[in-house]
Parts: structure tokens; sequence; C-alpha cells
């Protein structure tokens, strides 16, 4: 839907570079005429995770957009609401697999996590598979209470005809921290948005995320953190690499509201270019309504450094092997953060095949 107005800078500014809100590239998919067919969807929920009985009817929007998140409440056709009991700590993850196929080409899904007091929790979302126009789409909503800690590990492969759109939102308590770890190594469309409401004192919200980007495939991402309250801290960091004709465009926003003194947040982006076709547009944004705050940006671009290229050459590695080993060190972060070695073995290898497709294709 091309009128939906999704992952909109919460100021709009820089509007010669075209960031303010994603392009239309990036509209959400038409509603079909019968319906979206059955999701292939599997999940495992270990002991201690039961059904919520709070329906998240009243909730922050997410970062993707209060349009998107109600086209998705409207449609979804997997919906999962899951609560952890106070000072539950839950040892395995929560696992929900997505997979796209001719057969299965849509999934969209709504899952809404109820972490309570001093409980923990990880959940971890995987999407897999193709399917011409295939779309997979979800809203992810977390509310953490007082001292609980949740961690949302989210991984993206689907292959190149089908598109991805990915909405969280987050809210916590006092003393609660959320650690939310977004893959998207896919998709003809990537198209995700986070915001956090740090409403409570002390509370954190810590963002790693990667992506890759190849072909003509259009990479679209806005994350926020809105802090209101004493003391509370964010860090948002990104690692990309871009190759071919990939268009990719990052917001990142800290927004420091009144009432959030000695709040701390921090944002940062490394990208990687490994072709003079691909189309780079990173837009950090300080908001800053509050005195005695400390908010820092940075964002590093270019391409590969050729005296470390020479370096790694000089000691045995051929230039495809150097390069590999560059993608893996900005990737290791995130990837090291997910709780099962086999998928963390299955985004390394889909992270390798992609290079090689890429340099095959140069």
């Amino acid at each position: 839907m091309n009128d939906l107005n999704m992952n909109r800078l919460p100021v709009p500014t820089w509007n010669q570079c075209g960031v303010n809100s994603a392009p239309k590239a990036a509209a959400l998919p038409e509603i079909p005429g019968d319906d979206w067919g059955e999701a292939n969807i599997a999940f495992t929920l270990p002991a201690g995770v039961g059904e919520a009985e709070n329906d998240f009817t009243a909730f922050s929007e997410s970062g993707m957009g209060e349009a998107v998140d109600t086209y998705l409440l409207e449609n979804a056709t997997v919906r999962h609401a899951l609560t952890v009991a106070e000072d539950t700590k839950v040892e395995a993850p929560a696992l929900f697999e997505v997979t796209l196929d001719a057969a299965h080409p849509n999934a969209l899904s709504v899952l809404s996590v109820d972490a309570k007091a001093g409980s923990s929790l990880t959940v971890v979302q995987v999407v897999r598979g193709d399917a011409e126009n295939g779309a997979a789409a979800s809203l992810t909503r977390i509310r953490a209470g007082e001292n609980a800690h949740v961690k949302l590990v989210q991984v993206q492969l689907l292959g190149s005809h089908a598109r991805r759109w990915n909405a969280v939102a987050i809210e916590e308590a006092k003393s609660a921290k959320v650690e939310q770890v977004r893959i998207e190594l896919g998709g003809a469309l990537s198209a995700c948005g986070a915001k956090a409401q740090l409403a409570a004192s002390k509370s954190e919200y810590d963002l790693d995320a990667v992506y890759f980007g190849s072909g003509d495939a259009v990479l679209d991402y806005n994350d926020v953190s809105v802090h209101t309250a004493k003391d509370t801290l964010c860090e948002m960091h990104t690692a990309g690499v871009l190759t071919g004709h990939a268009d990719k465009i990052l917001r990142g926003t800290i927004d420091f509201r009144r009432g959030a003194k000695r709040s701390v947040g921090h944002e940062s982006e490394d990208v990687l270019l490994f072709s003079p076709a691909a189309r780079n547009r990173t837009a950090p944004l300080i908001l800053c309504g509050e005195e005695e705050v400390e908010g820092q940006h940075a964002a590093s671009i270019g391409r590969l450094d050729e005296a470390k290229l020479y370096y790694l050459r000089s000691r045995g590695l051929s230039e495809e092997q150097a390069r590999r080993l560059m993608v893996d060190a900005r990737f290791a972060p995130a990837i090291e953060k997910i709780p099962l070695a086999a998928l963390q073995d299955e985004v390394r290898e889909a992270a390798a095949r992609r290079l090689d497709d890429a340099e095959s294709m140069d």
C-alpha cells in the first residue's frame, strides 16, 4: 500500500537526500482478493513461557509507524501472545521459524511478549526460504517489567525474490533491559523499524544489527530510542555490506525528552561498499529536550581498506578470503549473540555464500 507513511524520521530533515520516510519500493503488499493463504511456521515454547492474558490493545507504536502496526494487527494470520511470570528465568529460547515457499508464499504475524518483573526470556525469530513476490511481515511487541531482561534475536535468510517487513515496539519498566539482535541477509526488500520507549529510570535498550544488500535489493531501516526518564541508556550499533546496485537507508534516532536527565545514548554504523553502483544513505539524528544528557553518533562508510587487504594477502590469503574475513569481523558481534550454535553456523554460511555470489557477478 503506497499511501502508508512508514519508517519516518521523528523530525523531517535532509529533504534533499530523500530519507525522511521509506520509498515507494518498500510499500506493504496489497491485500489479496481471497486470503493470504496458510503460513508455514513452526514454534517451540520452553517451560516457563505461558499464554498472555494481556491483549496489548494499548501499546506504543513500532519504529515502522502506527499505520504499519495497524495493517499487521488487522491482517496477520499468525498470532501469539506470551508471558513469563514474575521472577521466572527461562533458560531455553522461544523459537519461531517461518519458511516461504511456492505453497506458502506469505506469512503475516504478530507476536506479543509480556515479561513480568524480574523475569528473563530469549525469543528467536527466523525467516527463511524464497517465493516469487513472497511476503514475510511481522510485528513484535515487548513489554519488559521492572528488572526484567528480554533478548530478541531476529534472523532473516530469504532468497532474492521475497520481501520482508519487520516492525518492533518495546516498552520498559524501571531497570528493565531489552536486547535486540537483527540480522538481515537477503530479500528483494528488507524494511525494518524498531522503537524503544525508555519511560522508567535505569531502563536500557541495546540493538546490534547487521545487513547484507546485493543485486537490486532495497534496504530501509528506522531505529528509534525515546528517553523520558532519568538514567536511561541505549546502545544502537549497525554494520552492513552493500554490493551490486543495492540501495540502503538507515535512520537512527536518539530522542532525549524532558525528564531524561543523566541519560546516555550511543549509535553507530559501519558500512562496507563492495560496488561503486551501490547506494548508501545514513541519517543519524539526536534530539535533545533535556540538559545533562550524553548523546553520540558515528558513521564509517567506505570501500575495502587497500592497506588492510594488502596486509592480509601478504599473509597468504586470497582476495576472496580477505574480503570474507573482513565481512566476518563486522558481523561477528551480532552473530555471537545468537543463542543457538547451529543457527550461528547457518548465518555465517549464508553471509559467505551471498558474498561469493556477489563477487561472481562483479
